[in-house]
């Protein structure tokens, strides 16, 4: 898959760029604030209507006013294909071929996996990150995914809703509720676990790879509740069900759900040391472009051609040696992808020759 052209206009401070975009590795260089973020997070917008920084889609618009505009021309598996998207009074428009579409046609058209200082917070933050982090892979893999999730969730809130109410001949009803839940939970977690699991199998020989040395990386899924994570997915169902009914009045008491996939965890090691707690700052920045790189073998798998890679703060927390094996890694598979930088000297004794797109004052221009 590759990304042909790219238009950006009034997205945050970029105004009328136009470029047409490498095959292989491109250095998107300039100082910091200037618009090298935003660049990529156009991509990312093209490729999931969604931006890698903000769920505000008002953040996102040049402070000048809208309307924003990106657009961008895409070549693979399903041919040449135009992709668009206009956000402009609180509205957002995705297109195909210049055609309206919904996000579920939208979705899958530009496979993208992004490592940005967001993201970073997978290692570092709570585990609703951890949780985005396995969805968003589920999705770019198979966009049914967000209807597996939604319905979880609807169902949740309904639960919820019930929860709360100030009465004590709630059994009945919760009792219908606990069923829906644990039935639209099943297929969430099978699929959770499943992708938990394939990626995990990637990850040692993906960080061998790249870094050269013999640290294991190990990752863990920890669903909720806890002892489903001994159990094959065909028994969740009947365990989750089981628990709600044992934490009933627990829930009754907080007004909430405690336990289901909407507090499931994954436990990420280094030789045997939580990262998510000791790991240095260098450390959590190798395993999550190993997590990135294991989530580009499974899409390419499952897409038959390479994704899109975009890396921003391409140099941060890695030294010069490990810079060097991430570059080699994606020019030697065929990667397109586009990394940002404030140090454009270190991109040359990379051994890759890079393109490079020049960023200064929210303008852009191929070098």
């Amino acid at each position: 898959m590759w990304l042909l052209e790219l238009e950006v206009d009034r997205l945050r401070n970029l105004k009328a760029v136009s470029l047409g975009l490498s095959s292989k590795m491109t250095a998107l260089v300039g100082r910091n604030g200037q618009g090298k973020t935003s660049l990529l997070e156009a991509v990312y917008l093209l490729s999931t209507g969604r931006s890698f920084q903000t769920r505000r889609n008002e953040d996102l618009i040049h402070w000048d006013g809208g309307p924003l505009r990106i657009s961008g021309t895409v070549e693979g598996r399903l041919g040449k294909q135009k992709l668009g998207l206009v956000m402009d009074d609180g509205e957002r428009k995705l297109l195909l071929n210049q055609a309206p579409v919904e996000l579920d046609q939208f979705l899958g058209r530009l496979d993208v996996i992004d490592l940005t200082a967001e993201r970073m917070k997978v290692l570092r933050g709570e585990p609703r990150h951890r949780r985005r982090f396995l969805d968003r892979g589920l999705v770019g893999i198979d966009p049914g995914f967000l209807h597996t999730l939604g319905e979880y969730r609807r169902t949740l809130q309904h639960r919820n809703a019930l929860l709360k109410r100030p009465r004590s001949d709630l059994d009945g009803q919760l009792d219908a509720w606990d069923e829906r839940l644990a039935t639209s939970a099943a297929p969430l977690h099978a699929k959770r676990r499943e992708y938990a699991t394939r990626l995990g199998a990637l990850l040692g020989s993906v960080s061998r790879t790249i870094f050269n040395d013999k640290a294991d990386l190990v990752l863990r899924y920890r669903p909720s509740p806890g002892p489903a994570e001994d159990l094959e997915p065909v028994e969740f169902k009947g365990v989750f069900l089981e628990a709600l009914v044992r934490n009933r009045e627990h829930d009754k008491t907080v007004g909430y759900t405690c336990r289901g996939p909407h507090r499931d965890d994954l436990v990420i090691e280094l030789d045997g040391v939580d990262l998510r707690r000791f790991g240095s700052a260098g450390q959590v920045r190798g395993a999550m472009i190993a997590l990135k790189f294991g989530k580009l073998n499974l899409l390419q798998q499952a897409r038959g051609e390479p994704p899109l890679l975009l890396l921003d703060d391409f140099d941060s927390d890695l030294d010069e040696c490990r810079a060097t094996a991430v570059a080699g890694f994606l020019n030697d598979g065929g990667f397109q992808a586009l990394v940002a930088t404030s140090k454009e000297a270190m991109t040359d004794r990379l051994g890759v020759d890079f393109a490079k797109i020049r960023i200064h004052g929210g303008r852009a221009e191929v070098d």
